[in-house]
């Protein structure tokens, strides 16, 4: 599964939610049992664009990594409710 960052490619913005991402990342993959890859691509705008794989999840920033991980366990809660076809 792929999380993407897409934002402008010096944006401070898009650094944090980067770190932030990895810093949890350990925790969604125990929880869903999926190996998480975090990939960042660019685009002009300076506010970070995060998708799971093909399901948006959130533009901007969350006030905090707390609300961080609950946007990217719906979107992963999305993602896999797609791929079991429900």
């Amino acid at each position: 599964m792929k999380i993407r960052v897409v934002a402008k490619r010096e944006s401070y913005w898009r650094y944090t939610i980067v770190e932030w991402i990895k810093e949890v990342k350990d925790i969604l993959e125990q929880e869903y049992g999926v190996k998480i890859e975090v990939v960042e691509e660019d685009c002009e705008d300076e506010l970070p664009e995060v998708w799971v794989d093909d399901v948006f999840s959130f533009k901007g920033v969350p006030r905090e990594e707390g609300y961080l991980i609950e946007l990217l366990k719906i979107s992963i809660e999305e993602k896999l409710r797609r791929i079991e076809g429900k």
